[in-house]
């Protein structure tokens, strides 16, 4: 079986309406997503996980322009989707990423991926890096084994499952210390985060190339302003984790 990326998207976000879609550079925000994960080495395969519902055809349009594949499955419960799309593509081990995540480092995915590898573990995930540079790494059995033991259908925030049950080896990798900045914010939830992801592409962009995560630290460093225009912003707190009666311990 082999490894891919899986883009979780929808266009349903209500703080910042249709936010993976928005233009940065004449381009939308989600293809500069792309341009950054398709430098992950060692991946055989990128698929846009979206819904089946009319308003995510666009994001199907996305997919095929940028040459990658895609995936329509359940609207809210992120965690089936996934499953379902590393089923149907034949994935042993998947990278996942969020599309409002236009940063996702892919060197750091592919050290993760080793990461989860080398340690024999059913997830993995990072310390330290800034909000919206990281991904996941889980094993499609461990998925498999996660849907079967939740019993709860909004899983947009999944990890809990495979931290916290008991059920899953899993191991956290340390960002090195010259990427450590875990309260940066790099996501994009509201206008005042896309305020600084459109001022950091302003600074850094050139068109048909991928700037690098030390492009983008080292300008943040060299104007704190930068990052204190979404400082206040807080970040949405997940819908707790629920197993079924059975499998609690």
């Amino acid at each position: 079986m082999s490894t891919g990326i899986l883009i979780t998207a929808r266009l349903k976000s209500q703080r910042l309406p249709e936010k993976v879609m928005l233009p940065i550079q004449d381009r939308p925000m989600i293809c500069h997503l792309i341009d950054r994960l398709k430098l992950t080495q060692s991946v055989d395969k990128i698929v846009l996980c979206t819904s089946p519902l009319k308003q995510d055809d666009r994001l199907v349009d996305i997919a095929q322009q940028e040459r990658i594949d895609y995936f329509r499955g359940d609207p809210d419960d992120v965690l089936l989707r996934l499953t379902d799309a590393a089923g149907e593509h034949n994935l042993g081990t998947v990278l996942n990423c969020t599309a409002d995540n236009p940063f996702v480092d892919p060197i750091y995915l592919q050290r993760l991926a080793e990461f989860l590898h080398e340690n024999g573990y059913d997830y993995a995930c990072t310390q330290g890096l800034p909000i919206g540079m990281y991904g996941w790494a889980i094993t499609f059995p461990a998925m498999e084994e996660a849907c079967k033991i939740k019993d709860e259908v909004d899983t947009e925030v999944w990890g809990g499952y495979f931290t916290d049950t008991g059920f899953f080896q899993w191991g956290s990798l340390l960002a090195d210390p010259d990427d450590f900045w875990p309260d940066l914010r790099l996501t994009v939830d509201t206008p005042e985060d896309f305020e600084l992801i459109t001022r950091i592409f302003d600074e850094l962009y050139t068109p048909g190339k991928v700037f690098s995560m030390t492009q983008i630290l080292d300008l943040c460093h060299k104007h704190p302003e930068l990052a204190a225009i979404n400082a206040a912003i807080q970040q949405k707190k997940p819908i707790p984790i629920k197993l079924k009666p059975k499998q609690t311990n």
